[in-house]
């Protein structure tokens, strides 16, 4: 049941990419001020963007006798804003106090140019690109689903005044 999983696995995995985004690259040897500029700005932004999809997700209707899900195409949202995530979060060129300090996954592994840096940049980017899309195609269908419509043969409500 993959939308079990993923609902189930949202939590968990949502906080682990925020910590990736916020200092994933450490990984590959590139830190500098965007640890502290994201701890300061995109941190708190994600935690509350993705504390509400989760929030929407976990309280949205399920069907009787099914344990809650969620539905494919919020599993296919919720996979591309992972990817765009992880992406930004490895690509995102970083720079420090230092001349030459500026550094990306890219420039650890093939060495240190211009291009590459540029690269990097644009990959970064396209991540954000990616998850910005996934996370609106997500709320979209997270709260698309909670309109209830009318029971049959019940009257419109009006005001009576």
């Amino acid at each position: 049941m993959p939308g079990r999983n993923a609902l189930v696995a949202m939590i968990p995995v949502n906080l682990l990419l925020v910590a990736w985004v916020w200092m994933g690259r450490v990984f590959f040897g590139v830190g500098g001020w965007f640890l502290l500029i994201f701890l300061l700005s995109l941190v708190p932004l994600l935690l509350m963007l993705l504390t509400i999809s989760t929030v929407l997700a976990f309280t949205q209707p399920s069907h009787p006798g099914r344990p809650r899900s969620l539905t494919r195409n919020q599993v296919r949202s919720q996979a591309v804003l992972w990817a765009g995530l992880f992406v930004f979060g490895a690509f995102c060129p970083d720079f420090g106090d230092a001349p030459d300090s500026s550094s990306s996954l890219l420039t650890q592994i093939f060495g240190y140019s211009d291009t590459l840096l540029d690269v990097s940049g644009f990959i970064t980017l396209a991540g954000g690109a990616v998850a910005v899309g996934g996370y609106i195609a997500l709320l979209t269908t997270l709260t698309v689903g909670r309109r209830q419509p009318p029971p049959p043969g019940s009257a419109p409500v009006t005001d009576a005044r």
